[in-house]
């Protein structure tokens, strides 16, 4: 009797644990979701999580930031400045000693004959402040302002002065530009001028992306007007009738 007792005990425990065991088993699933992922990584929940093909991470940036061009930081245009004149000063050398007929007289002659052809004949004289044939040619030039706005829109604002001198050895001659001053009319019908030097557009700390135009503006008539004196270096002088 003693046997058949403990046998049937040891059974009893047996099933105990089983019964154990199971409950454990089925509270585990309906906790956890076996058969999935108990962190979210698989089942049907992955479909709501994972919307961005990235496991939830944006790496592409910031909702609604795909595709979109970032706009470069603006760089600001600083022109030339001349720390002893405390001004915005152009200034170099144009030299060929190769080119026939290149004394002094001749140089002067031809940058004289491309100023007069570029400005007008008639306005020239107005702007003449100095001139020493053969050594020296100071103008007080007024041109249009022409700024430009993207790649293609150019329009006149005001008018740009500078002072322009040009000084002649054979086969060379220096030039420099200075004095850069936007001018443009005061509102209303008093007919007074304001005058703006470009050393204050250039010292601006805000509001430069808005001036800078003008300082370009005149970088881009300094490059016109040496590259059109490099030019009539290059050609053969042909004096005019009027050149006597």
């Amino acid at each position: 009797m003693t046997l058949k007792l403990e046998v049937a005990n040891w059974i009893k425990v047996r099933w105990v644990f089983l019964v154990a065991f199971i409950f454990f088993a089925n509270g585990a699933q309906a906790q956890f979701g076996f058969g999935s992922d108990p962190f979210g990584g698989g089942g049907g929940d992955s479909a709501r999580t994972d919307s961005s093909g990235g496991g939830g991470f944006d790496l592409g940036g910031a909702p609604g930031e795909e595709g979109v061009v970032r706009k470069a930081p603006y760089k600001r245009f600083i022109p030339p400045y001349d720390t002893m004149r405390e001004i915005i000063f152009y200034e170099n050398i144009i030299e060929d000693e190769n080119c026939e007929n290149c004394n002094a007289d001749s140089l002067y002659w031809r940058a004289k004959k491309y100023l007069t052809k570029r400005l007008g004949k008639e306005q020239i004289k107005k702007m003449v402040i100095e001139d020493k044939p053969m050594e020296r040619l100071v103008l007080k030039v007024t041109v249009p302002m022409i700024t430009t706005n993207g790649n293609f829109t150019k329009k006149q604002e005001g008018m740009l002065e500078y002072k322009l001198t040009l000084r002649f050895k054979d086969s060379r001659y220096k030039y420099q530009f200075g004095n850069f001053v936007h001018v443009e009319p005061m509102d209303g019908t008093s007919g007074k001028l304001n005058r703006t030097y470009h050393e204050h557009y250039m010292r601006l700390k805000k509001g430069y992306q808005s001036t800078d135009k003008y300082l370009l503006a005149a970088d881009a008539e300094v490059a016109k007007v040496v590259e059109g004196l490099k030019k009539s270096l290059r050609e053969p002088y042909q004096p005019d009738e009027d050149d006597w």
